[in-house]
């Protein structure tokens, strides 16, 4: 009961803010259409590489495009869906979470869903195109969705995790701005290019590996369910680490004595 209930809540969310923002229906769809384009350009960077090079870290045209596909709309769900939690820090340095602690509703869920950033549609789309444009199986439409929702989970948990320095020490946002740079710069590529080290960083502190490469490589490309009951397994390991995070960081929080309601 309280997971339909956390889900209708968050879809609640996404339809508030989706018709706060298509008040300005011009900017809205600018916004879309211009994150679409820019993420094009992507594409056209790995057709250039893969005209000069046979492979890129084992990965052909088509593995590289899915990987793309997986990487936007992972981030684009989580910035549609949860665009709340990455303005998170400055919610604690400011004392602003006493609005969101009052409520019925988890806090941390209500902190994730209290905004949207609807350019993540154009990342979304551009996730899709990505696809189509390697022709995939129909079938693999209904795959994506999931992957793309896991990938998203492990993102947001992530950046939340990363988050909760910020109630133990002062440039915690950084950390956690940083970390979330690492990720978005590196889940582009496979595995292939990376030395041993940098594997181990990349499927464990900084998951972009794990919820980008994984789901190519051994869902799309092999499929091996032992991978798959992996995949889902550390998505909800990541939700669980965010959740006791927030939970422990409550405790140093420091009220701001705001007082103030949402609607």
């Amino acid at each position: 009961m309280g997971v339909k209930s956390n889900l209708s809540l968050i879809f609640k969310y996404l339809k508030l803010n989706l018709l706060k923002e298509m008040k300005y229906k011009t900017a809205f769809i600018m916004q879309i259409v211009g994150m679409t384009i820019n993420d094009l350009f992507l594409l056209i960077q790995i057709i250039v590489i893969c005209s000069v090079a046979d492979n890129i870290g084992g990965f052909g045209q088509r593995e590289m495009f899915l990987m793309i596909s997986v990487s936007a709309g992972s981030y684009g769900i989580a910035n549609l869906f949860f665009g709340g939690i990455f303005g998170f820090t400055n919610k604690v340095y400011n004392g602003m979470l006493d609005v969101y602690l009052t409520q019925p509703k988890h806090a941390l869920i209500n902190i994730a869903c209290s905004s949207t950033d609807v350019s993540a549609i154009g990342d979304i789309v551009f996730a899709f195109i990505a696809l189509a444009l390697v022709n995939v199986s129909w079938w693999m439409y209904f795959i994506v969705i999931p992957v793309y929702i896991c990938g998203a989970l492990i993102i947001a948990s992530m950046y939340a995790t990363y988050s909760t320095l910020s109630f133990y020490i002062k440039n915690g946002g950084a950390v956690a701005d940083s970390t979330l740079s690492a990720l978005l710069i590196t889940d582009r590529y496979p595995a292939g290019i990376y030395n041993l080290a940098s594997r181990i960083i990349l499927f464990t502190i900084i998951p972009a590996l794990f919820y980008a490469f994984v789901p190519v490589e051994y869902i799309f490309t092999s499929f091996n369910i032992y991978w798959v009951l992996l995949y889902i397994g550390v998505t909800v390991i990541w939700v669980l680490i965010a959740f006791i995070s927030f939970k422990l960081g409550l405790k140093k929080y420091n009220s701001g004595s705001l007082m103030g309601g949402r609607l």
